[in-house]
């Protein structure tokens, strides 16, 4: 059975020979296997972050199943001109207090909109990005995304169509050997890339009009970007669920989020892919609504101290149908434990999970750069062992 067969199979709930082996190896653990220079990095400019050629090599050296994460457009949420000048974007990046930051502004015949983006490198591999100021403080400004934002077909697509194409290009070179994700926000993280987090917790209370009009507005933008993943190749679309955990509660999940994410799912669905939704968080209090989501699979069952899935618990809760992905602690344990302790964790995972199936061994997300290359190794040498039908 082929990597392909093997991962897309088990999104078709078939039989296959053994649990899908696939630690998440994140771009910096590409960057660190050939020790690129922070300078040589490609995190911010257009186009693939790294080749998928590149990827392909790292991880057959792991000896891992390829769930390949890398080729997707890194700037569906860039904001472009329109050519009747009535969206104007003004995007600056300099050094703040010794940080590098973007300051983006949007004029429009009304108003001036302002985001500030801040940058890190935050270790030799790994950049990260956050957001300080965010482009809707208050409902006029979300008005002017509705009247004057040019559609993603007519303004972002074609900017980016270069990152769509590593799609096309990631799936030429893994051929039968692996599987294509696109990633994209959900409906709750897509909002939080415009509006504070804390204001969005607020908003369906204060006024729940103004947030179902702000959720759906960019939900819709995120399954226009779905749709161009799917046609570039995507066989699994992986939507970011994780400021939606068991700290929003249950009622707040399925009276304010739980429709919109589900609307997502459908329309994945309907373009023929699949649906991974990704909440690498908190859980435990809202796990069992994701059985009314519709998704076909969840990662990535946190344990404590960074999440509160309790994985037993998890076995019980999840329908049977829905593919689980993760529970194994990439912040510590991998960094920290031998090689034999990394085996003898897989081993307990897959016999607990074994009988269940719809499983895929997996971290609870991406791995650090210090993460020993031995413990990679023995995590795919005890998966393939024990995972084993």
């Amino acid at each position: 059975m082929t990597g392909r067969e093997r991962l897309i199979n088990i999104f078709k709930r078939k039989k296959v020979d053994r649990v899908p082996v696939c630690p998440w190896l994140h771009v910096n653990i590409i960057y660190k296997y050939f020790n690129v220079a922070p300078e040589e990095q490609n995190w911010r400019k257009i186009g693939d972050i790294v080749l998928p050629e590149m990827a392909l090599e790292a991880e057959e050296h792991f000896g891992i199943d390829h769930f390949y994460r890398s080729a997707y457009p890194r700037h569906q949420c860039d904001e472009k001109s329109s050519s009747d000048g009535k969206w104007i974007v003004n995007a600056v990046f300099k050094k703040i207090n010794g940080r590098d930051t973007e300051i983006t502004t949007i004029k429009t015949p009304e108003k001036e909109l302002r985001q500030v983006k801040e940058f890190d490198q935050t270790s030799r591999f790994t950049y990260i990005e956050a957001i300080r100021e965010y482009f809707i403080k208050e409902k006029g400004d979300f008005d002017q995304f509705v009247k004057y934002q040019p559609s993603f077909d007519e303004a972002i697509y074609p900017a980016i169509i270069d990152e769509f194409m590593g799609i096309d290009r990631a799936k030429k070179a893994f051929g039968d050997k692996g599987i294509i994700v696109g990633e994209i926000n959900g409906a709750f993280n897509s909002l939080n890339v415009y509006r504070n987090l804390e204001l969005i917790m607020m908003d369906p209370y204060t006024d729940p009009g103004f947030y179902k009009a702000m959720i759906e507005y960019f939900s819709n933008r995120s399954i226009s970007s779905i749709r161009k993943m799917v046609k570039h190749g995507a066989d699994v679309i992986e939507m970011a669920g994780n400021l939606a955990t068991s700290c929003v509660g249950e009622k707040f999940f399925s009276s304010f989020v739980l429709e919109h994410e589900r609307a997502i799912v459908e329309e994945i669905k309907k373009l023929g892919a699949y649906s991974l939704y990704h909440n690498c968080g908190d859980a435990a209090k809202i796990m069992h609504l994701y059985n009314d989501m519709g998704i076909d699979a969840w990662g990535y069952m946190t344990p404590p101290p960074y999440g509160d899935v309790d994985f037993d618990e998890a076995l019980k809760v999840i329908n049977t149908d829905i593919i689980l992905m993760g529970n194994i602690d990439q912040v510590n344990f991998l960094i920290k434990a031998t090689p034999k302790q990394v085996k003898e964790k897989v081993r307990e995972i897959l016999e607990k999970i074994k009988e269940r199936g719809n499983f895929i061994l997996s971290t609870t997300d991406w791995c650090f750069d210090d993460t020993p290359f031995e413990n990679i190794m023995a995590f795919a040498e005890a998966g393939i062992k024990y995972g084993k039908y």
